[in-house]
């Protein structure tokens, strides 16, 4: 069964990769129905505890609070995706998922800035690096 939650939570953070690409924005419904499924995992797994699940919330609920203190540098809908994650995979898997992330976006910027498509105030989409991470951290 929780192998289920952990597809869809994917099939859906590949789809807000989408809409992050084409949009730059994530929609408050689809974040409600991502955090109304990652919801579901608490109840599923076994080896799952609430404290775990707070944990996991609490790195995106972090993000949400850098995005306020940088004033939109960092997208609130990123942290409030992050925090949906965190309630599916909890603390550790959902801090290994968002260091992946950073440095699959560190790169990108490397290679941005490199061949000149961009410079340090290009914004960069989060979700797509986010669902690459998810992928890499599940399949692990």
């Amino acid at each position: 069964m929780f192998l289920g939650i952990i597809v869809i939570m994917g099939l859906l953070l590949f789809a807000a990769a989408v809409m992050d690409l084409k949009s730059r924005q994530i929609s408050r419904g689809f974040i409600v129905v991502l955090t109304l499924v990652s919801l579901t995992s608490i109840f599923v797994r076994v080896d799952y505890g609430i404290w775990n699940a707070v944990g996991g919330a609490l790195i995106g609920i972090c993000a949400v609070g850098l995005s306020m203190l940088s004033r939109e540098q960092i997208g609130r809908g990123d942290g409030l995706v992050i925090a949906a994650l965190g309630i599916a995979l909890g603390f550790r898997e959902c801090l290994a998922t968002v260091c992946l992330a950073s440095m699959i976006m560190a790169l990108i910027s490397i290679a941005v800035l490199l061949l000149k498509k961009g410079n340090r105030k290009t914004r960069l989409p989060f979700i797509p690096a986010l669902f690459m991470g998810y992928v890499t951290c599940v399949l692990i």
